[in-house]
């Protein structure tokens, strides 16, 4: 399958993928049903280019790329499922950096240039098994693997319950999921990945996020260390582990979830995760493992935690 490349900015484009130097105007007139309205979100009225070369790629069909987002590219993909309105499955969305973007419970999230902010789209439009806690864990696993593709960071991240990447218990990723369905038919999955690479955010600690790193920071060479290289085992991975959900091996999934989880053997607390208490304690113990669609199992707790927010103790 080829994927087409559209950007605003293909000297941008060019720093954060390899494709031809050659670039056309493009219309979104042009583009299918769908792509036109998310065009329209992601680049407003900004003159577009449509890469000379195409991208070889076993499951995305559209990259879209953008040097700044003036608004989240997240919650414009969204906002198209709400609404109903037809959205190209498969399709990627890339800025290098942007204005509003947040985390969970519309906490923000800062955004400078050096890194990479890429929203997912699928639309399906079939039954897919276990897909909640599928989508959860896709873009958390495409991180870990994104950061194994680079030399000296092998094996070093992990996922923190639920959404968080660390390394060494520093945050150097977050990643959102809306899913719209109808039963087990899946309409829309939105993914969201906020990945520090080159640049290192300015973020306040807290309990829940003590530190803060990007991936430049534990590698000898930062030189093979870059977006390029990280963008491109996102895409391989999300591909890739996109095509287990799809056929039914959500147990893979689930193991390599399980197998890159930082809490499990681990003392935490968990808070109650919302805007007007997020520091109200719900529990605190062990985990001795995350259960079939990842739930906290906690020691001498009979029932499961589902939801919450999580203090890793070291």
């Amino acid at each position: 399958m080829s994927m087409l490349v559209i950007t605003d900015s293909p000297d941008f484009a060019r720093h954060v993928i390899d494709c031809d130097k050659s670039w056309e105007n493009y219309s979104p007139a042009s583009a299918e049903e769908g792509l036109s309205s998310l065009l329209n979100h992601q680049f407003g009225e900004h003159d577009l280019y449509l890469s000379g070369s195409t991208i070889t790629d076993q499951c995305f069909r559209y990259l879209l790329i953008t040097a700044k987002a003036t608004r989240s590219q997240y919650d414009a993909a969204v906002e198209l499922c709400k609404e109903n309105s037809p959205i190209p499955d498969c399709t990627l969305c890339l800025a290098g950096s942007g204005e509003h973007f947040h985390g969970q419970q519309d906490r923000p999230w800062s955004s400078p240039d050096g890194n990479i902010y890429l929203t997912v789209i699928f639309a399906p439009n079939r039954k897919i098994d276990h897909f909640c806690p599928g989508f959860v864990m896709l873009p958390a696993i495409a991180v870990t693997e994104a950061a194994d593709s680079i030399p000296g960071l092998e094996g070093r991240s992990s996922i923190k319950w639920v959404n968080d990447i660390v390394i060494d218990n520093a945050n150097i990723a977050g990643v959102l999921t809306y899913i719209q369905a109808m039963g087990d038919n899946v309409t829309c999955a939105v993914l969201g990945i906020g990945l520090n690479v080159d640049t290192l955010p300015n973020v306040e600690p807290t309990p829940f996020v003590p530190d803060v790193a990007c991936l430049a920071d534990f590698v000898d060479n930062i030189w093979l260390c870059n977006r390029k290289t990280a963008l491109d085992g996102l895409i391989r991975s999300l591909g890739s582990n996109y095509k287990l959900l799809e056929s039914g091996e959500y147990d893979q999934l689930l193991c390599k979830y399980r197998r890159r989880s930082a809490v499990i053997g681990k003392y935490v607390t968990i808070c109650k995760d919302d805007a007007q208490s997020d520091s109200e304690v719900i529990t605190e113990g062990t985990v001795q493992n995350i259960g079939y669609d990842l739930e906290l199992l906690i020691e001498g707790r009979e029932q499961p935690v589902t939801q919450g927010r999580l203090i890793l103790k070291e």
